[in-house]
């Protein structure tokens, strides 16, 4: 069960590492000059970081986990605030969305962090 949980985890970070690898090649490097240069660049780099954390939950779970739950969390807090104060956001569907992968990784986070202390993480796909 431990293995489908950590490849939901990937796909997740997948798909949004891959938006927002597509917005910077789309649009050019920096693309959502709506925002604030401080968080145009943190989303633009993002990208990387969430396809990284994908990689680093086959190859060693728990360096994955504490970097997918930073990604997660800080994506969460500056997503809010540009949909709050900074009203920079049209709709607030991709940031419920945000919210709800936090809390199924929080919830999953804790249980796999003991799963299978003993079983190397690279045999997710054997």
């Amino acid at each position: 069960m431990d293995k489908f949980v950590v490849f939901l985890l990937c796909l997740f970070l997948t798909i949004g590492g891959v938006a927002h690898i597509y917005d910077n090649v789309v649009d050019g490097f920096l693309p959502y000059d709506f925002a604030p240069r401080w968080l145009n660049i943190y989303w633009s780099v993002l990208g990387i970081l969430d396809l990284l954390a994908a990689y680093l939950l086959i190859r060693h779970r728990r360096v994955g986990l504490v970097l997918m739950l930073l990604l997660l969390v800080t994506n969460v807090i500056f997503s809010s605030h540009a949909q709050y104060t900074l009203e920079v956001l049209d709709n607030n569907t991709a940031l419920q969305m945000k919210t709800l992968f936090l809390g199924f990784s929080i919830g999953v986070s804790i249980w796999l962090w003991s799963a299978r202390k003993h079983q190397q993480s690279r045999q997710i796909f054997r």
